[in-house]
C-alpha cells in the first residue's frame, strides 16, 4: 500500500483507523483518512512511497485469480493477494517501510 507524492515517510495507522479499502487516485497515489500517524508492527497499513530516480525499489509477486476466487482477511474480502517479493537496501520502498513478504492489499 504506496503513496507516490510528497515525503518518503511511513504513514500506517491502527486498524481502525483505516478506510475498509485504502484507495489510489489516478496519479498512483495510496490515500488514507486516517489523521494520527502511529507505527504498526501488524495488520493492514497504509504506506506512502516517493519514487526515486532509480524507481520505487521493490518488486511484486502474485497469484493468478481462477474464477474470481475471493479470500477473507480479517472479515474482509480480497482477491488473491500480491505480495512484494524483493527491496532494494536504501531504495524508495525500503524508507517507507515496505519489507520482503509484505501482502498488497489494494494499489
Amino acid at each position: 500500500m504506496a503513496e507516490i507524492e510528497g515525503d518518503e515517510s511511513v504513514r500506517p495507522a491502527p486498524p481502525s483507523q483505516l478506510p475498509a479499502a485504502p484507495r489510489v487516485n489516478g496519479s498512483g497515489t495510496l490515500t488514507s483518512e486516517a489523521q494520527t500517524p502511529t507505527m504498526v508492527t501488524s495488520g493492514p497499513r497504509v504506506v506512502r512511497i516517493v519514487k526515486s530516480e532509480s524507481g520505487y525499489g521493490f518488486n511484486v509477486r502474485g497469484q493468478v485469480s481462477e474464477g474470481g476466487q475471493l479470500r477473507s482477511i480479517n472479515g474482509e474480502l480480497y482477491a488473491p493477494l500480491q505480495h512484494v517479493s524483493a527491496v532494494l537496501p536504501g531504495g524508495a520502498a525500503d524508507r517507507a517501510g515496505i519489507v520482503k513478504g509484505d501482502r498488497i492489499l489494494e494499489v
